[in-house]
């Protein structure tokens, strides 16, 4: 295609000539060249592929990969995570078992108190189905920590699923010989209650009664044998002789009163008599408890409590009882009388929901929110109100099921908040989550929580909505939303921090950088490192040494040392001069660096060399001399301390002269308008031929 222009040769040759332009036939639109941008901004850019070509290509790939795990748990062993994937990768991917035994057998020998890392040992066996391997090491595992549950549980469950039914039994015999809790009991009465065994159901009931011999044991039994449905006067006489054994036991023990259980045990009785048709004996049961003293009174009253509840479900006793009746009776007249009395207007649509009146209780509700509160400071009053707006809405969605009246319920609350005063983050999220469940989707939630990010955070940023809004990009795998979102927060945080001299803006940087690390993004991270070194975050304490500890990881030492150089040179603080020094003797020597290249074994353990004490050194005395020549004795002093620190912790014999550097505080005096004034500086250490002739230098100038 001819555009027609002309090329900087032809403009020497013929600048004598009239420039003549002639149109193109295909004519270049700026739609097209939008349109062709475009698609070439959608296309995928994907990671060119690595092949292994040979064997020794594959042994040098796992060697590297080998390195970097053993590397990561040389700086942190108890990264029971990083164990984890050592060894699944050695197992997935190199088909290695012993060698991925062998890493989880060292990781064990760091905790061999750590549950977790059990049990991921035993899901990795059983995922490769290695059922020997895995019940070698629940029998391990039991053996070591007996009082774990959770390898007992396992343990049952693959025994269990192999149909090996005797050696469950076995393992839970095993079990209640170290007195475990209750959910031992019930979990073997419940695993011979499948397989209809009822005679051994009963036999673990009584030795778990006698075991624990309180109400919870006794009506679990009692629940098990009314669950038989036998109706033959033996069986009944035998649920009746369970009751009367638990309720006797308990007398006996003296543990009625302190039991929680007791009048559960006694209202379940009075209820199973009833079902039996013996109406008389139940209520002879019921009168004399009420009229006996064994148990205290707030007992007996949870007991009528629990029985009339239970004759109203039954049928026995409908419509609304005189209690309710009176406190709705009394809610009402309080919400008559102040109708910003929100405690009244929740507790009379409870009343309302519990009659099973919808209906009702959105009428109330409505009324309850059409008062808004007087107060313009976020107090328990709004609090309560906007509980109220939530609990409308989710009446109207999960109760009536009007999902337009529920959405306009959300819309409503959130307008009723005054957002330039404060805000709610429940009441957003909660919104969004009505979105997310209803046919709007995802594009009405986004919407939502944008708002909130804009509208809800006039105040004071709300961290829960920024988290929240983080975790669901997260969760849909948009990271490209999620750095959005970081970047609108980071913009947030530091307005409101530059405002009110707060601190926020770090917290989220943090976070960001994190996020970025997840996924392995080390320019970004870098980037974000920088910004938060920056005048403008003011973060330099606590980015900065996150920022060196992922430079070192990262083996980029150069970069670190220009950071910290910079830094020095920025602020000029003992303090950073004093972590340079450090960091030369933390990081590799150049001779170490190639040993790690070219080593074969999985650690590599470095000693500390005669380079690192010779930078090290090399920055102290740059420090000093810089503040020397500054005359600030009170960072050379810093500086020289921390240098005779370091000497003594690596055994040399250089501290006398170190200390010899060290400034004094001498008195002086000077005259000012003819009175003599006294003060005190730091004078550094010299040579004495120096002051003699600065002396006589003076002196022949005054001459």
């Amino acid at each position: 295609m001819s555009i027609g222009l002309l090329t900087p040769q032809q403009n020497i040759l013929d600048s004598h000539k009239a420039p003549q332009f002639v149109q193109a036939v295909n004519q270049v639109t700026s739609s097209q060249i939008l349109l062709e941008a475009h698609e070439s901004k959608r296309c995928n850019l994907k990671r060119p592929a690595h092949k292994v070509e040979d064997l020794e290509e594959l042994r040098l790939s796992q060697l590297t990969k080998r390195r970097k795990y053993e590397q990561q748990l040389n700086k942190n062993r108890l990264d029971y995570g990083q164990w984890m994937r050592y060894a699944k990768w050695e197992i997935e991917v190199n088909h290695d078992f012993k060698r991925g035994r062998s890493i989880l057998e060292r990781a064990l020998e760091v905790n061999v108190q750590h549950v977790p890392l059990w049990v991921r040992y035993i899901e990795l066996e059983l995922l490769h189905k290695n059922v020997n391997h895995a019940r070698n090491l629940l029998d391990r595992a039991v053996t070591t920590l007996p009082r774990s549950d959770k390898f007992w549980f396992i343990f049952v469950q693959i025994e269990e699923s192999l149909a090996n039914y005797r050696a469950v039994r076995e393992v839970f015999e095993r079990w209640l010989t170290w007195s475990p809790m209750r959910g031992a009991w019930e979990a073997y009465a419940s695993f011979e209650e499948r397989y209809n065994e009822n005679e051994k159901v009963k036999s673990i009931y009584n030795r778990y009664v006698a075991t624990f011999n309180d109400a919870k044991a006794w009506y679990k039994w009692a629940l098990f044998e009314i669950g038989l449905a036998l109706t033959d006067p033996e069986r009944i006489a035998f649920v009746r002789g369970v009751f009367e054994a638990g309720i006797d036991s308990l007398l006996k023990s003296k543990k009625v009163h302190e039991d929680s259980h007791t009048c559960t045990l006694i209202g379940r009785w009075i209820e199973w008599e009833a079902s039996v048709g013996e109406t008389e004996r139940s209520q002879a049961i019921f009168s004399r408890v009420l009229e006996e003293d064994h148990l205290l009174k707030e007992q007996k009253i949870q007991l009528v409590r629990e029985v009339k509840m239970k004759e109203q479900l039954a049928g026995t006793n409908v419509g609304e009882t005189g209690s309710i009746l009176k406190r709705k009776l009394q809610y009402e007249q309080n919400t008559t009388r102040d109708p910003h009395d929100y405690d009244s207007w929740w507790e009379l649509a409870n009343l309302e929901e519990q009659s099973q009146l919808s209906d009702a209780a959105v009428k109330v509700l409505k009324k309850a929110v059409a008062t808004k509160p007087i107060e313009q400071t976020k107090l328990t009053t709004w609090r309560r109100y906007v509980f109220l707006w939530i609990k409308l809405a989710l009446t109207y969605e999960f109760v009536c099921h009007d999902l337009n009246q529920a959405r306009q319920a959300w819309k409503s609350a959130l307008a009723s908040i005054p957002h330039d005063k404060f805000s709610f983050a429940k009441l957003w999220i909660m919104s969004a989550e009505f979105s997310i469940r209803t046919e709007k989707g995802l594009d009405s939630a986004r919407k939502t929580l944008g708002r909130a990010m804009g509208q809800g955070c006039q105040a004071k940023p709300k961290s829960k909505i920024f988290s929240y809004y983080i975790a669901l990009e997260k969760k849909l795998g948009e990271y490209d939303r999620v750095r959005k979102i970081y970047d609108k927060v980071l913009e947030i945080t530091f307005l409101f921090d530059k405002a009110h001299g707060t601190t926020m803006s770090h917290s989220w940087l943090e976070r960001y950088i994190e996020f970025e690390r997840e996924l392995d993004e080390s320019e970004r991270c870098i980037l974000l490192f920088k910004l938060g070194l920056g005048e403008d975050f003011d973060c330099n304490n606590v980015i900065l040494k996150r920022f060196i500890d992922f430079l070192v990881e990262e083996f980029r030492y150069d970069e670190a040392r220009a950071v910290l150089k910079d830094m020095v040179s920025a602020k000029d603080k003992p303090e950073l001069w004093i972590r340079l020094a450090v960091f030369e003797s933390s990081i590799l020597s150049p001779s170490q660096m190639e040993q790690l290249e070219v080593i074969d074994n999985n650690e590599a353990n470095f000693e500390f060399e005669d380079h690192h004490i010779a930078n090290t050194r090399a920055i102290f005395e740059e420090a000093y001399s810089h503040y020397k020549k500054e005359n600030n004795g009170q960072s050379a002093i810093e500086i020289l301390n921390s240098w005779i620190e370091y000497e003594r912790s690596h055994g040399s014999q250089e501290v006398e002269k170190i200390e010899k550097k060290m400034p004094k505080m001498v008195s002086k005096r000077k005259e000012i308008d003819g009175i003599t004034e006294e003060f005190y500086e730091y004078e550094f250490p010299g040579p004495r031929i120096n002051k003699f002739l600065a002396n006589a230098r003076k002196w022949a100038g005054s001459s």
